[in-house]
């Protein structure tokens, strides 16, 4: 398995396809919201590749100071998943980013609905590949997320986890829209909103707006 990053193309053709597939409208950013952090230099779509077939992808948000990154889409490819392919590519991220302080992943967290013996699994494979579940949560869009890291480097602390976690969407967003999608840490005291959809917010501004609006 090699990891690549991936053209424009075939980003465009991932998100067409497996992340459209594999996720809810209100976890999979828009293809045009992917193609500006893109080009901020911040965002990193890569591909697991055996020859030339596609196995599975792992879309990277590096956070401004780059001593942290976090998993923002990882799956396998539909026809291979179930085969230890998605531990084999966080070995290889593993070994990508050894000298990073931290890899951060959020993780949905149970609710105690119907869905949580996936969200329990999902969270038993990242313990399993060596990640820590850390001591806050996160709210993205109305979803509750659990949120764990892997220090390749050993230097990763929780502390300047959250703050390299924050940054990342401080950047990407408005004030205003930080406030209103936005908790890291979660607030257990704020009642949870209705999943929103990236997608359907066309009024958040574009990259270079958000930049003379710093928080």
């Amino acid at each position: 398995m090699k990891l690549r990053e991936l053209e424009p193309e075939e980003l465009r053709e991932l998100h067409a396809t497996e992340l459209t597939e594999a996720f809810p409208p209100e976890e999979l950013k828009p293809f045009s919201a992917m193609e500006a952090l893109c080009r901020s230099g911040l965002y990193h779509p890569m591909g697991a590749w055996e020859g030339e077939t596609l196995l599975g992808y792992a879309l990277l948000w590096e956070s401004p100071g780059g001593k942290y990154v976090l998993i923002d889409y990882l799956g396998v490819t539909a026809s291979r998943r179930n085969r230890g392919l998605g531990g084999q590519i966080l070995q290889a991220l593993g070994e990508k980013f050894r000298d990073w302080d931290g890899i951060i992943v959020e993780s949905e967290a149970p609710d105690g609905g119907a869905h949580d013996g996936l969200r329990n699994r999902r969270m038993d494979f990242y313990r399993r590949s060596g990640y820590t579940f850390l001591d806050y949560d996160c709210v993205l869009f109305g979803v509750h997320y659990k949120v764990c890291l892997c220090s390749p480097s050993g230097r990763g602390t929780e502390a300047e986890a959250m703050e390299a976690h924050k940054a990342l969407y401080r950047r990407q967003f408005a004030r205003w829209a930080y406030d209103r999608f936005i908790q890291i840490p979660r607030d257990p005291e704020n009642p949870l909103r209705p999943p929103e959809s990236w997608a359907e917010q066309e009024t958040l501004p574009g990259l270079e707006e958000r930049k003379e609006e710093p928080l």
